[in-house]
């Protein structure tokens, strides 16, 4: 954030904490409506579910970041 924003820190911390705050009380509303919709086994499959969606994101992302990387460095 602080490569983005780099005058301005504390407005880009600011806006961090808000984004994970958001993702929280949305994870949490969710997940009730999961929970009350089809029970605690729908809320475990569907958390699952959501940590290998982010697991092959974060996966692609290291790929984009670490290919170039790994092609040009020479041994």
């Amino acid at each position: 954030m602080s490569k983005e924003l780099p005058d301005d820190a504390e407005a880009g911390g600011g806006l961090l904490v808000a984004v994970v705050q958001l993702a929280i009380a949305l994870g949490a509303a969710a997940g009730g409506w999961v929970f009350d919709a089809s029970g605690y086994q729908a809320t475990f499959s569907l958390s699952a579910g959501i940590l290998v969606v982010a697991a092959l994101l974060a996966f692609a992302a290291w790929l984009g970041v670490a290919r170039p990387r790994l092609l040009t460095t020479e041994g």
